[in-house]
């Protein structure tokens, strides 16, 4: 990840965009309901949503590779120009790439991002994000983000830039998340809404 790439994206914060590329996805055998169909609780099946319950548990999850089964670009992506993430491949679960309309996400809508070195060879990161609670607000989505621990982006010792919801979470760039994915929607270079860049379908 290049130091000017990240000195772009904090330069225009809240504004900076992200996610482009192809969502010609592969097939997904994600097709679960976003919630119990009795009490409303949020389905935390691990095939259909990563955990919220910080960095340990989302690396065992990660590394498990539940979400390769979602709806997923084909290939790795390069992204726009103020994007601070680099390389990448998106990952939608069901519940997320099946919403169809302009408003609210569901609960329980969740993506992945895999980061990639600058030759787009291999995963250096990660960045997800789950709708836990109905809303149209930061705080409203769990944000988790892990670079390599040689970035210039503000992490902790774990390379985790992010990990809470909102501005809530205690890692060193937790705001970051928000103030750029409150800008979907805004224009023609910021695409998507509801917090989502791409809905990968």
């Amino acid at each position: 990840m290049k130091i000017r790439t990240w000195i772009v994206a904090l330069a225009l914060l809240p504004g900076c965009g992200d996610d482009t590329g192809d969502t010609d996805g592969s097939s997904s055998a994600d097709t679960g309901a976003a919630t119990e169909p009795t009490t409303g609780d949020p389905v935390d099946d691990p095939a259909k949503v990563p955990p919220t319950s910080g960095h340990a548990d989302m690396q065992v999850w990660l590394t498990a590779g539940h979400y390769k089964n979602w709806k997923c670009q084909m290939g790795v992506q390069d992204p726009i120009m103020i994007s601070p993430h680099g390389k990448q491949r998106i990952c939608s679960n069901a519940i997320l790439s099946g919403h169809l309309t302009q408003d609210e996400y569901p609960v329980d809508s969740a993506a992945v991002k895999e980061l990639y070195d600058d030759a787009g060879a291999n995963i250096v990161g990660y960045a997800v994000y789950r709708h836990i609670k109905a809303g149209m607000t930061g705080d409203d989505w769990y944000w988790y983000e892990q670079v390599p621990d040689t970035s210039p982006a503000p992490h902790d010792d774990n390379g985790v830039v992010a990990d809470g919801p909102g501005s809530m979470g205690s890692a060193p760039g937790q705001g970051l998340c928000v103030g750029c994915h409150m800008a979907t929607g805004q224009d023609a270079d910021h695409p998507g809404h509801d917090f989502v860049y791409e809905q990968v379908m």
